[in-house]
């Protein structure tokens, strides 16, 4: 169930141009925008999970201690980074979870969106394999995306996104069906490294919501 009624409004396809605007207004844009990804099944046919955003964080460049561009530490890694919004910035963190990122604001302003969790929609694709599993570890349990390692692995996001446009040909994209949830402002999560930037409310998320990685 995905907790949050409105009435039907043919999606529409967020195109790249959607994020090249400045990076606050699209992590708070983002909650409650749908994040589909197409995946080839068990039995060979085409999916497309759809996922409701509920929780992002922005990055603002390298004014940002949190920032992997903070004080223009441009690597092979965060060349993207320097990119027109519009692109996915994916890296591995401690060497088992995939962060998603949207990079956002224009070319060689280093900033990006994580995204931290969601929730299917009630009219997303179910995979055959998933669909077996106990009901707590199924995707419409909405904590199944609560955490930015949980819902990579859960849509098979990885690598191989890095750099990729964010439009249906790779795959990964956004929609647009009018929902507009209320939001909240956090302090952003696990950068207690960042010296004041820890503080900052970076984080925004659908206020109350179950699927939140944490209030």
């Amino acid at each position: 169930m995905s907790l949050y009624k409105l009435p039907y409004i043919q999606p529409s396809v967020l195109e790249p141009s959607w994020f090249v605007r400045p990076t606050c207004v699209v992590a708070a844009d983002l909650i409650g925008k749908i994040l589909c990804r197409q995946l080839i099944d068990s039995d060979g046919k085409k999916k497309t999970l759809r996922m409701r955003i509920s929780e992002t964080e922005a990055y603002i460049g390298e004014g940002d201690a949190a920032c992997h561009a903070h004080a223009g530490t441009r690597t092979p890694r965060t060349e993207i980074m320097y990119s027109e919004g519009g692109v996915f910035y994916v890296y591995l963190t401690y060497g088992i979870h995939h962060m998603l990122n949207l990079v956002s604001g224009p070319a060689e302003s280093p900033e990006a969106v994580l995204i931290r969790a969601g929730f299917l929609t009630d009219d997303s694709a179910r995979l055959i394999d998933e669909q077996l599993l106990s009901a707590d570890k199924q995707l419409t349990d909405p904590k199944q995306f609560a955490g930015p390692g949980k819902l990579t692995k859960r849509l098979q996001i990885d690598r191989e996104l890095y750099g990729a446009p964010i439009m249906p040909a790779s795959g990964l994209w956004v929609e647009d069906d009018g929902c507009q949830p209320p939001v909240s402002l956090r302090p952003r999560i696990g950068i207690d490294y960042a010296g004041t930037a820890k503080d900052w409310l970076l984080r925004y998320v659908w206020t109350d919501h179950v699927s939140l990685s944490k209030k």
